[in-house]
C-alpha cells in the first residue's frame, strides 16, 4: 500500500519545535516511524528557517536555539523528500503566501496539506469560485488540521514510535 504523501505548512514546524508535547510534534514522530512521506521544497524550507531564526521568535521562545533548530531540521530532512522544481499552477489571491504549499502539494501528488491556517482550510469547504476550482483541479488532495490527520494515520493502523 502506498504511503500517504503530505505537505506540512511552516506553522506546524514551528509548533513542533516549540513543544515536544504538541500535536505538531506527534506528526514528526510519525514521520520518523515512516508512517507517511513528507514533501518539502526549497521555498517551504526557506520559510521555516526564516521563521525559526527571527529575533522576535528567539526572544519570545527560549527553546528555539541554533542547536534545537539544527537538530530538528536535520532529523526532518533525513526523512523528507525535496521537490526541486515546483510549478506555479495555482494562484490564491486570498493569501498568496499559501501558494507555495498548494503548488508543492500538487507537484508532489500529495494526499494532504496539514495546516491550521483558515485560508487554506477554507479551500475545502468554501463556495467561492477559487475554492471550487481548487477542489476540482487538485483531487484527491485534502487540507486538514493536524488532529484530523493524526486520526487518519491512526485509522490506517500505522505504527507510532513511542
Amino acid at each position: 500500500m502506498e504511503k500517504l504523501r503530505i505537505v506540512l505548512v511552516c506553522m506546524i514546524f514551528l509548533q513542533a519545535v516549540l513543544s515536544k508535547k504538541s500535536i505538531a510534534f506527534k506528526l514528526f514522530e510519525y514521520l520518523e516511524s515512516n508512517s507517511f512521506r513528507l514533501f518539502v521544497s526549497q521555498e517551504t524550507l526557506d520559510e521555516v528557517v526564516d521563521v525559526l531564526n527571527r529575533p522576535p521568535m528567539r526572544a519570545k521562545y527560549s527553546q528555539i536555539t541554533d542547536e534545537s533548530v539544527e537538530n530538528f531540521l536535520s532529523r526532518v530532512l533525513k526523512k523528507a523528500v525535496l521537490i526541486k522544481t515546483v510549478s506555479a499552477k495555482f494562484k490564491y489571491s486570498r493569501d498568496p503566501k499559501d501558494e507555495k504549499y498548494i503548488n508543492l502539494a500538487v507537484e508532489a501528488k500529495a494526499h494532504f496539506i496539514v495546516s491550521r491556517d483558515k485560508d487554506l482550510l477554507d479551500l475545502m469547504t468554501d463556495i467561492s469560485v477559487k475554492a471550487k476550482e481548487f477542489r476540482q483541479k487538485s483531487r484527491p488532495l485534502k487540507i486538514v488540521e493536524p488532529i484530523e490527520f493524526l486520526k487518519i494515520v491512526a485509522e490506517k493502523d500505522l505504527p507510532l514510535k513511542s
